[in-house]
């Protein structure tokens, strides 16, 4: 068992480091007995001498050498986690762990960079990843804030909607359906229909609107890789139109008027109820909700 104390480990290095009891006591702010008892019950603690004394010279034994390593160890560990405690807490610095649906991609990265730019000193590590992995972080709680569709109803969570989320069908510019002022569900009984993976947030809210399950014939778990075959003319895709703003201006793509379409829903920014937010997390949660 480890008996010895931090003003012990702070006293020795000091001592060995200046070579002197005054000079350490000056540079601890305590006084030189203070300082020789820390020392002395460090030597009792341990069950060696750790400093020879030549007059006004104090130096290490061998045992000393080897322990005074081991202290400025440890003290530079402490002083690292202080830093990065400090650093975390300062309100306009610190650090974000943020976790974000896929679909999403399209527009944090705008808001992060505003946010940066009011904030330079702040860090982050953005993890874009799917449903099942966002759900699987708030109930491990491994990250400060996550931004999805729909949160789960199933979950302490603290949720915040900050965005319209439309979800839209799009086609190829060629395709029939376009021709049609409005399309019903029925119109896509014969289609090759392209979605998101079942038990993406996409697909549920989906499947819910529309009180019918999709028998989809192309499932890919990917926003970009629907585009791209809608855009090669394999079928009919379904996604937010948030992501397909620039092939719509373009007209690489349309927009399919379908009954009950554009599905508006909202994204949210989210964390565990149990996780106290960093000053940091707190002001970004709010700028989020308040820019977007």
């Amino acid at each position: 068992m480890i008996n010895y104390t931090l003003k012990q480990l702070y006293s020795f290095e000091a001592v060995v480091r200046t070579k002197s009891f005054t000079r350490a006591s000056k540079e601890l702010f305590v006084t030189q007995p203070a300082v020789y008892m820390q020392i002395q019950q460090l030597t009792k603690n341990i069950g060696a001498d750790l400093i020879n004394t030549k007059g006004k010279t104090v130096t290490p034994t061998y045992i000393g050498k080897m322990f005074y390593q081991t202290c400025i160890d440890v003290i530079d560990t402490l002083e690292k986690s202080k830093l990065d405690i400090d650093q975390t807490l300062d309100p306009e610095a610190g650090h974000l762990q943020i976790a974000v649906a896929t679909t999403t991609n399209s527009f944090v990265s705008h808001i992060l960079a505003k946010f940066k730019k009011k904030y330079p000193r702040m860090s982050f590590y953005l993890d874009v990843t799917n449903r099942e992995s966002l759900l699987k972080k708030l109930d491990n709680n491994e990250a400060d804030l996550i931004i999805m569709g729909e949160p789960p109803t199933d979950m302490p969570l603290i949720t915040q909607p900050f965005m319209e989320n439309p979800l839209i069908a799009i086609a190829h510019p060629e395709h029939p359906l376009l021709k049609n002022q409005k399309n019903t569900i029925k119109n896509l009984t014969n289609e090759t229909l392209i979605t998101r993976e079942q038990g993406s947030g996409t697909r549920i809210t989906i499947e819910r609107i529309i009180g019918m399950q999709l028998n989809s014939d192309i499932e890919i778990n990917s926003n970009e890789a629907i585009i791209q075959a809608v855009q090669a003319g394999l079928g009919i895709g379904f996604v937010s139109k948030h992501t397909v703003k620039l092939e719509l201006e373009n007209n690489v793509i349309k927009q399919l008027n379908i009954d009950k379409f554009p599905i508006t829903r909202h994204w949210y920014v989210v964390h565990h109820s149990k996780n106290k937010l960093s000053p940091i997390a707190e002001r970004f949660k709010k700028f989020i909700v308040e820019n977007s």
